[in-house]
């Protein structure tokens, strides 16, 4: 790619003018006050593994004294330098000269892929969001943000991803548009017990490298009935099994389930929930021609064991299992009147900055939805008017031919109509578009026809990512 020209632009964070090179903000960038914006360096490791540590402690306000090992930890394993994608340059800080260069703020961008209905593109998922509590309400997070958003769009990447705080990330063009933390559980009274003279027909054993081609294709079955997965390739699987340090947040325990002769049925990886005190289950798959209640109940069991295990060392016990598998799983049906029900689950913030992009690599998909669908061989628009922007579909005899903004003529030039980032939610099936309707007054078709072509384009789907930290 050739070097484009240095350039400047208006900074979204307080009017200032940002140099550009190569599409990215030149930094350092002297940000007034004695605070200095830029990129961190392999030397920053011990002192923003305990900043990390101190703000993402305990609840939001990151004033509970104990510091965060778990994010100590994860903070190191980024900066490494064996992570598949992410490294110390891939952090940002700010820094205050007055009080010896000490970071005061500080996020960073986790590179990864995705697939939508199978069908691959890049995503940046920032993370670690943190300021100190004396240099909050300046406006620093909004700065490392205008970069980083800059960084992904420079690497391709046509979605950024975040998990955080309600309400906050919408303020940089997020939408709340996909299903997170979507969980069941069961405490331990409501676990089956072995009858008289039964004896556990499976086990448990450590995965191993020598299984990732078998842990792949039961990821695959995991991931299968979901419209948003994130794929894993052989590096990212021995990464993810050996790289993470054992507090890290992101050190998994992959464990085969395997009939006594040894034959594998599934997997399951999990780890202590410290907040609400729960054995976390967040990956768990069984092959489709394995008896799903049997190996559930087992695992219920042997999992009851090891929380015994664990228990005699801890303060306060494990209460239980909470299965984060998605909306919907096998495990659910199989245990379903041992589980307790589902709440509302929460939401990855998404951010879309060219949706015409977007929509146009996603375009065999929809057309896809499209072939045998009541407006099969559909020819004509779809106008999309978001209200402060326009987006205009174009279709010939059911081909996706054009993505394009448009400029509405007057209020209501368009089809169908959503409300600031709505849209998102119906373009990753995190809500139909009924469910929009419900939700907001200002959302809705101005035909039927426009109505039925949108529920076939984007219909909704269960998602469940499980992202690469």
């Amino acid at each position: 790619m050739s070097a484009s020209p240095r350039s400047l632009v208006r900074c979204p964070c307080g009017g200032t003018l940002t140099k550009m090179t190569n599409g990215v903000p030149a930094l350092p960038r002297d940000l007034g006050d004695g605070l200095t914006l830029r990129f961190a360096r392999r030397e920053d490791a011990r002192a923003l593994a305990a900043f990390n540590a101190r703000i993402h402690s305990g609840d939001f306000s990151g004033d509970r004294p104990e510091p965060d090992e778990g994010v100590r930890a994860w903070t190191l394993d980024l900066f490494r330098g064996d992570h598949p994608t992410t490294g110390p340059g891939d952090f940002t800080v700010v820094v205050d000269r007055k009080a010896k260069d000490r970071i005061v703020s500080s996020l960073c961008t986790v590179s990864q892929t995705w697939t939508y209905a199978g069908i691959p593109f890049g995503v940046g998922r920032p993370e670690l969001v943190g300021t100190d509590p004396e240099y909050r309400q300046r406006g620093l997070v909004a700065h490392q943000f205008e970069v980083i958003h800059a960084v992904s769009q420079s690497r391709g990447e046509l979605v950024q991803g975040i998990t955080g705080i309600p309400w906050y990330y919408r303020q940089f063009g997020y939408e709340m548009a996909l299903s997170l933390d979507a969980n069941r559980r069961m405490y331990w009274h409501r676990v089956p017990e072995l009858k008289a003279g039964e004896k556990e027909a499976f086990r448990l054993r450590p995965a191993t490298l020598e299984d990732i081609s078998v842990l792949d294709r039961m990821y695959r079955v995991f991931t299968g009935r979901n419209l948003v997965s994130r794929p894993r390739t052989e590096a990212l699987w021995r990464y993810e099994m050996t790289g993470p340090g054992e507090k890290s947040h992101y050190a998994h325990k992959f464990q085969m389930i395997e009939t006594l002769a040894g034959d594998p049925v599934g997997y399951v990886d999990y780890k202590p929930l410290e907040w609400n005190r729960m054995l976390w289950v967040r990956e768990l798959s069984l092959l489709p021609e394995c008896p799903a209640y049997s190996i559930a109940t087992f695992l219920c069991r042997r999992l009851q064991s090891e929380a015994e295990r664990l228990n005699r060392k801890r303060e306060k016990p494990l209460r239980g299992i909470q299965f984060n598998l998605g909306s919907e799983h096998p495990v659910y049906t199989a245990l379903d009147g041992r589980l307790e029900k589902m709440k509302q689950p929460y939401a990855w913030y998404l951010r879309v900055p060219d949706l015409p992009v977007f929509l146009r690599h996603i375009g065999p998909e929809l057309e896809a939805r499209l072939k045998g669908s009541a407006m099969a061989g559909y020819a004509g628009a779809l106008k999309l008017n978001c209200y402060t922007s326009q987006y205009r579909l174009e279709f010939d005899e059911g081909q996706l031919t054009a993505v394009e903004p448009y400029r509405a003529q007057r209020f209501f030039d368009g089809d169908a109509f959503f409300p600031g980032l709505t849209f998102l939610q119906l373009l990753f099936g995190y809500r139909s578009l009924e469910e929009l309707r419900h939700a907001f007054s200002d959302c809705f078709a101005e035909e039927e026809k426009y109505a039925l072509l949108l529920d076939i384009l984007f219909p909704k789907r269960p998602s469940e990512v499980i992202a690469l930290g």
